[in-house]
């Protein structure tokens, strides 16, 4: 009887644990050639007149330099929401999918979409952080076996961001394959990438160890291939006011 109440028990914390995690969508817009003036003018008309600043879903939007959604827009909205909230909310206003496909589907050649889910065991930075600028890199998790080893090294990576100065967030998500989405946070712009006089191999051994950092990537590099990687700047035009 101990057995089974203690399970239960484990299964109702893990269930809580889960539903409270904060998640956000994401979404690459790829604009039909030539269309990428008219789709900025029309999305930002769509984002005022369904998802003000001040509703309960705003989005944000980044235009995207490098990797390979260059020139594409990504869009966040659903932030902070859990997958309880997920299961309860159903706020799609009226009128909504007309709009959409009237005004901004004739301009759009591509939607990818997905749900992201907030590690902060990962991070360094707060999920509720925002920068206008930010440098993201993704990673397919491709490892087999139980992944422990792994993730205890992510783990350690927040406290060598921390004395690097560096803000990141990190993100997973399994929608498709398993991924890692590394955010480094610019809130004083580009200019930050400017100070190269610390790199993350030095560091990680002066708080771990000399060779600590040989050995541990050695485990990462076996478990995560990095698949893309570019810069984001907020679209003020396009996003939620």
């Amino acid at each position: 009887m101990k057995k089974i109440l203690l399970f239960v028990l484990l299964l109702v914390a893990t269930a809580s644990t889960f539903a409270q995690e904060k998640t956000l969508n994401s979404a690459f817009y790829k604009t039909k050639m030539g269309h990428g003036w008219q789709f900025q003018t029309v999305f930002g008309a769509f984002v005022d007149k369904f998802w003000p600043a001040n509703g309960n879903n705003p989005r944000v939007a980044y235009n995207i330099t490098g990797g390979q959604h260059h020139t594409e827009v990504l869009v966040i909205y659903n932030i902070g929401k859990s997958f309880t909230d997920r299961d309860l909310t159903n706020n799609i206003p009226d009128g909504y999918w007309d709009y959409f496909n009237f005004n901004v589907a004739p301009h759009v050649d591509n939607i990818i979409g997905d749900v992201m889910v907030y590690r902060p065991d990962y991070s360094n930075s707060a999920f509720g952080d925002r920068s206008d600028k930010a440098i993201n890199t993704l990673y397919e998790i491709k490892g087999i076996g139980n992944s422990k080893v792994f993730t205890d090294i992510l783990k350690k990576f927040p406290k060598v961001w921390d004395k690097m100065g560096l803000k990141v967030a990190c993100y997973t998500t399994t929608t498709g394959t398993d991924r890692l989405i590394t955010a480094r946070r610019l809130p004083n712009g580009w200019k930050e990438l400017d100070d190269t006089s610390s790199n993350f191999p030095t560091v990680y051994d002066e708080i771990y160890g000399k060779g600590s950092f040989d050995k541990d990537a050695i485990v990462v590099s076996s478990w995560r291939t990095r698949i893309d990687r570019f810069m984001i700047t907020k679209n003020k035009e396009m996003s939620s006011k």
